[in-house]
């Protein structure tokens, strides 16, 4: 085997592994989730998993930094999107349904990626408060609050002041993971909805209408 080949084939065990940790970490939680299950759906003996990772610590923690850098990615793909809109109400509909619409998705990484949110496994608390922060801090500084300027700038807001527009935004989006848990779909749909009414009604400029 080619030593081309043989790293293809390293990668592709490597991303079957942590596709069959994510499904079961979903399903049995990180405690409950068994390295020789893992091995089991990827058709590999056990031992054979720590020539890729060191420990299920080390699995877990890798999955969870490629959802991240997805999340972060997901920053910029949204900053295009507010670039070919031109109303601030447009942009923020834009930022509040990116976080809204995930409510409907029952895809694994998402369940995954609520659960590390509220409740992450003990050895990796502090890392992920820490990195939710700053995907935070990235979100409002390039995104959230230059829509809330400008929206001012253009006299689309009312003369609001932009942090407590933000700490409101952040809570309301915030809100959305217990609400999808708690609410039948229906419902849910019809409370974001209300939602987002009464916040854009709370902060727009009533001259322009």
């Amino acid at each position: 085997m080619s030593l081309t080949k043989f790293r293809l084939v390293i990668n592709l065990t490597r991303e079957m592994l942590k596709k069959a940790a994510l499904a079961l970490f979903v399903k049995d939680g990180y405690e409950g989730a068994r390295l020789v299950d893992i091995a089991k759906a990827v058709n590999i003996k056990t031992p054979s998993i720590y020539f890729h990772f060191t420990s299920k610590e080390h699995l877990f923690t890798e999955l969870f930094d490629d959802i991240r850098d997805k999340k972060f990615a997901n920053i910029a793909a949204l900053h295009e999107k507010l670039l070919e809109l031109t109303s601030c109400r447009d942009r923020l509909f834009c930022l509040y349904t990116d976080f809204s619409d995930r409510g409907y998705e029952d895809n694994e990484e998402v369940i995954y990626w609520k659960r590390c949110a509220l409740f992450p496994p003990s050895f990796l608390k502090e890392k992920i408060h820490q990195d939710l922060i700053a995907y935070q801090h990235k979100f409002v500084d390039e995104l959230l609050r230059p829509v809330f300027i400008d929206g001012i700038k253009a006299k689309e807001l009312r003369d609001v002041d932009v942090e407590k527009c933000i700490v409101v935004f952040l809570s309301m989006i915030q809100g959305m993971f217990s609400e999808f848990r708690y609410s039948e779909l229906d419902a849910y749909k019809t409370k974001i909805a209300m939602l987002w009414e009464y916040f854009w009604n709370s902060i727009k400029d009533v001259n322009r209408d």
